[in-house]
C-alpha cells in the first residue's frame, strides 16, 4: 500500500510580495527552500493563516538570501501582502517506509528567517 505522509512544513512564513493573475505560483527564497528539503517546482500546498484559504502551486526559488516569499495567486485566492502562510510538501511511502519517515518542520520568524529546523 501507498501511503501520503507530509515531507515538510514551512510555518509561520510572511508574504513579502502578493500579486493577483495567472500563472498561479509561488516564489521562495531558496535559503528556506533548501532548509526544508522541498525542491523547485515541487507541487506545494499554501494555508494562509490570516484568511483561512488553501491551494496548491508549486515552488520556485527566488533571490538567495533575502527571505522573499512571491505570491502570485488566482482571483479566488485573496492573499495579500503581510499575510502569514503555511507551506506543506507531501511525499507518497511504501509500507515499509513510513516507520522511519520524519517530516522536516521550519519555522520562520516575521522577516522568513529560519528560527528552527526540527525533524519529527
Amino acid at each position: 500500500m501507498i501511503r501520503r505522509f507530509v515531507r515538510a512544513v514551512i510555518h509561520n512564513a510572511t508574504v513579502t510580495h502578493a500579486e493577483a493573475g495567472w500563472p498561479v505560483s509561488l516564489r521562495i527564497d531558496p535559503v528556506m527552500l533548501r532548509s526544508a528539503d522541498v525542491r523547485p517546482f515541487e507541487e506545494v500546498e499554501i494555508v494562509n493563516t490570516t484568511t483561512g484559504s488553501r491551494w496548491r502551486s508549486w515552488a520556485e526559488p527566488a533571490a538567495e538570501g533575502t527571505g522573499e516569499l512571491r505570491v502570485q495567486s488566482g482571483p479566488d485566492h485573496h492573499v495579500r501582502t503581510g499575510d502569514v502562510v503555511t507551506i506543506v510538501s507531501y511525499g507518497l511511502l511504501h509500507d515499509g517506509q513510513t516507520l522511519g519517515h520524519k517530516a522536516k518542520v521550519l519555522t520562520l520568524d516575521s522577516a522568513n528567517r529560519v528560527v528552527s529546523l526540527i525533524e519529527e
